[in-house]
């Protein structure tokens, strides 16, 4: 039986690509956060790409931020 819970879950474009992260918590541990790019990790980006990388993750973890401080009324700054 697997005990890990998808607590968020955010997919952004990169490019020709698709970036999945994902954060995930087990019973009595802490979370994990894992970035999923699909088709395939490319082995460079441009700086395009790594612009709209790094505007998706920063999207998504104020977003997460954002819903758990509505879940929990956490003030937290980034």
């Amino acid at each position: 039986m697997n005990d890990r819970t998808a607590v968020f879950v955010h997919t952004f474009p990169v490019g020709k690509h698709t970036v999945t992260m994902t954060l995930t918590r087990r019973r009595f541990h802490a979370g994990r956060m894992t970035c999923r790019w699909s088709p395939t990790k490319p082995t460079r980006l441009t700086m395009e790409e790594k612009h709209q990388y790094r505007s998706g993750r920063a999207a998504a973890i104020a977003d997460f931020y954002g819903s758990m401080r509505r879940l929990f009324g956490l003030i937290v700054e980034i």
